[in-house]
């Protein structure tokens, strides 16, 4: 059993490249069966990679006792095994109503935020997290009742931005927990994880067991299947994205990008979709509040309307176009009072231009 599980992570981190000799890993830990067999699987490895670990825990004080509990039961596991032990305690709540996010939102943001500050100030080379199989098919499915397109049916990175990686991401629930029995080794069950206000758990608890004694007693390896040569599509497409783009872009500033509108007219829809995309990323820093609607809007307006200067999108951004070029801009002030005065400036010259004549 011990063999089998370990042979699989090694696998996983083979494929993927996680790991390099030598490297330093910061293994977050949340004290449930997935983060607790992560670490000790990392244990069982750190012969065979010659790495170092060390082991992170975020009390995000939702659950009050229950978070000091996991808080205090991750400190004294680390202990255990000898390993040094980085811990907060952070307002998840006031953080989400300060910032405007949901208590999902909010913890995602600090628990990454905490887990990058003490891999910077401690010098650790990458951030294992104990996401793993059915993670990613939960994921998958959440995301396709949300109207997701490719990018989102990918499911879970195995490995992002070349810092963190999931090395249990092939491997099963079921497994995790014969492991840990196998092992004789304690872990804390989150309350939250059965609460069925969440998405998430309701996908778990009611929809994945509905679709297996329905349809497809092995939905979790077709859907794990799909997400897996999806992956490999957005790959080929972003290289593919990656170098259009930069064929088509005039000009970049901070705050601004120029494209060529003749240029990107030639564009296949799929392709033009994902150049307009990269471009607002580029500007934007992030994708957050822009649908495909926007996308299709942008579209629309630089190639199929006469009319109209600009086109307003979320955050700030605003497209501009003429003959040559297609413009994409974050402007520093709302772009509702930009449009007024604009406007004003507009109205002033045809007046000017009226007395004129």
């Amino acid at each position: 059993m011990r063999k089998d599980f370990f042979n699989t992570i090694a696998r996983t981190i083979f494929d993927f490249g996680m790991l390099e000799t030598k490297d330093k890993i910061l293994v977050a830990v949340s004290g449930g069966p997935d983060s607790v067999a992560l670490l000790l699987s990392l244990l069982g490895l750190k012969e065979k990679y010659g790495i170092t670990l060390g082991v992170a825990h975020l009390n995000h004080m939702l659950r009050k006792k229950e978070s000091i509990r996991d808080e205090a039961f991750v400190k004294a596991l680390a202990e255990k095994l000898d390993l040094p032990f980085f811990g907060e305690q952070k307002d998840v709540t006031a953080y989400a109503k300060k910032h405007r996010l949901s208590i999902e939102e909010a913890g995602r943001e600090v628990r990454y935020h905490f887990f990058n500050q003490i891999a910077r100030n401690h010098g650790y080379t990458k951030i294992a997290t104990g996401h793993n199989k059915d993670d990613n098919i939960e994921l998958v499915l959440m995301n396709l009742l949300r109207g997701a397109g490719p990018k989102g049916l990918c499911g879970i990175p195995p490995i992002r931005d070349s810092l963190y990686i999931r090395p249990l991401i092939q491997v099963s629930k079921r497994s995790i927990l014969d492991f840990l029995k196998a092992e004789n080794q304690a872990y804390v069950v989150d309350s939250s994880n059965t609460d069925m206000a969440y998405l998430r758990n309701k996908i778990r608890y009611k929809l994945i067991p509905h679709l297996q004694a329905e349809y497809n007693p092995e939905i979790t390896d077709s859907l794990d299947r799909l997400s897996n040569i999806l992956k490999q599509e957005e790959d080929f497409w972003e290289t593919e994205t990656q170098k259009t783009f930069h064929c088509c872009l005039i000009k970049s500033e901070q705050s601004f990008l120029v494209l060529s509108k003749p240029e990107m007219s030639n564009l296949h829809p799929a392709l033009l979709n994902r150049v307009f995309r990269k471009a607002i990323l580029k500007i934007k820093k992030n994708l957050k509040r822009i649908s495909l609607a926007h996308i299709n809007d942008a579209v629309e307006f630089c190639f199929n309307t006469s009319s109209g200067i600009s086109l307003d999108l979320p955050g700030q951004i605003r497209i501009y176009k003429n003959k040559d070029t297609i413009m994409i801009k974050k402007e520093e002030g709302p772009l509702r009072e930009i449009g007024k005065k604009e406007k004003k400036l507009r109205q002033l010259s045809q007046e000017k231009q009226g007395k004129e004549s």
